[in-house]
């Protein structure tokens, strides 16, 4: 107990043993007829009232101990019931224990005052003594209760946020290995293929093997500058979960460094655009980017050099269809395709593109696989609470 409310909880001691020695009245009597000390009452009622420091731990005992100093004084006494005690403990026991616990204690608290009543010898008296202490401890009971619910709903809005914190949390993750696999899986694609090139003709074309090693090296500082901006992301506390910063750079604007990377690769690639290019949402640029990036590096990794590929996006007025075609009829064709590939690409392009609220196709075509995304120039609502209703599953 913090010494705030320690003081409180002593002021409310003392304020209930002042109103309850003011409703005794300096009255002695015994029903017996016989009188008691002075000092009886006053060092009963303060004794009792101390356990109310305990009502917090201790809230039913409390109440117990409450109820049998008011049931003895209604019992014995002819005009002193003590109440103040009473109604702070059937408020604590409301707001501490069960439903049933409280109720049943409120209908047990009317016991000292029926008794109480009875020795009065007058009917329309005791009714109305009794109806009106049914009325002064339901209203304790129900404030009790109602700050246990109001403390209940302030503990699950609490558990609420800290969910959503964590569900922030582990989308973020997912997001960010998304990233790790696409900027490491291109790059290594890349590297390796032109590593082995320029192994091939190291003796015979100098000149060529040192263009792929050249490629080599701004392929693998391009990857680490990415990788120092997500690792960036991860260390900064104020990042935007919508719009990550190291998703800015990465938009359809970098396709053509994308495609110079896959050339110098082997691959031949031709790009084409139709229609009136717009703006797009920050994800939606993300997914175009990525899936050209995938599908280019898939054909590196299962067709291999030498593979024509083409890259079409095809600008609609609520629509952007992005298709990279390659002329391997099957994936899996290059005998170094299954040892870098990691299996997860495509589904997480289909998750990303799907959370940009498109839709993904991946498949053979008539002249070879075909990657194919449909994404709109502007993203519905209802994607997003597609793509958390995945994730939180």
């Amino acid at each position: 107990m913090s010494p705030m409310n320690r003081v409180r909880g002593f002021l409310l001691v003392g304020a209930a043993g002042a109103l309850d020695l003011l409703m005794w009245a300096d009255d002695n009597g015994l029903r017996s007829g016989e009188i008691v000390p002075p000092w009886v009452v006053p060092v009963g009622s303060l004794a009792t009232l101390a356990t109310l420091l305990l009502r917090q731990r201790f809230p039913l005992p409390v109440f117990v101990v409450q109820l049998l100093w008011a049931t003895a004084c209604g019992i014995w006494f002819t005009e002193y019931t003590p109440v103040i005690g009473m109604l702070v403990a059937i408020d604590a026991l409301a707001h501490h224990r069960s439903k049933l616990q409280s109720v049943s204690g409120w209908a047990a608290c009317l016991l000292p005052y029926v008794l109480y009543a009875q020795g009065k010898n007058d009917g329309p008296w005791q009714v109305t003594f009794v109806f009106i202490f049914m009325l002064i401890t339901g209203t304790a009971w129900i404030l009790g209760d109602r700050s246990r619910l109001a403390e209940q709903l302030a503990a699950q809005r609490d558990a609420e946020r800290a969910a959503a914190s964590a569900e922030a949390v582990r989308t973020e993750r997912l997001r960010i290995a998304r990233e790790l696999h696409d900027i490491v899986a291109h790059a290594v694609s890349v590297m390796v293929l032109q590593v082995a090139g320029a192994r091939a003709v190291l003796t015979t074309d100098p000149v060529r093997a040192e263009a792929a090693l050249d490629t080599v090296q701004d392929v693998g500082r391009q990857s680490m500058n990415e990788l120092r901006r997500l690792l960036g992301l991860l260390r900064s506390a104020s990042a935007d979960l919508d719009v990550p910063a190291t998703d800015q750079h990465l938009d359809l604007d970098g396709v053509d460094t994308l495609l110079a990377n896959a050339r110098a690769a082997g691959l031949t690639v031709d790009k084409q655009v139709s229609g009136t290019p717009g703006l797009l949402d920050p994800s939606v640029n993300l997914a175009a980017y990525r899936l050209v990036q995938e599908s280019l590096t898939n054909a590196l990794k299962h067709a291999g050099p030498g593979t024509v590929a083409q890259v079409a996006l095809n600008w609609a007025p609520e629509q952007l269809t992005v298709t990279v075609q390659n002329d391997a009829p099957l994936p899996g064709k290059h005998p170094s395709g299954s040892a870098l590939s990691t299996g997860h690409g495509l589904l997480g392009l289909r998750e990303r593109v799907q959370t940009a609220g498109g839709t993904l196709h991946t498949g053979p075509s008539s002249t070879g696989f075909v990657v194919q995304a449909v994404l709109p120039t502007t993203v519905p609502l209802s994607a997003f609470g597609a793509a958390h209703e995945r994730i939180s599953s």
